[in-house]
């Protein structure tokens, strides 16, 4: 039924590989500011990009892509690791 526990527990371990959809049509990462872009075997690559991701692995080509991303909710970084992330990051 509902992916939220589920979405929850993966944040808690990969809060670390954060990151949130730029103007620029690229995700920055939150604690380091570097360009990331899903790669193209992903499921997400052909949908609309979410907002905020967190990704298990980054691998470079072209460009940097991230792989193995979910989508998350960015207020579960806060909530889950507030040891690495503060308000207004």
């Amino acid at each position: 039924g509902d992916p939220d526990p589920v979405l929850r527990c993966i944040v808690s371990g990969f809060f670390a590989n954060a990151a949130k959809f730029h103007s620029t049509g690229a995700y920055r990462t939150i604690r380091d500011d570097h360009e990331l872009h899903i790669h193209p075997t992903s499921v997400l690559y052909a949908e609309k990009p979410p907002r905020w991701v967190v990704y298990n692995e980054v691998i470079q080509t072209a460009k940097y892509y991230m792989r193995d991303v979910t989508a998350i909710e960015s207020a579960w970084l806060l909530e889950l690791a507030p040891h690495f992330y503060q308000q207004g990051t």
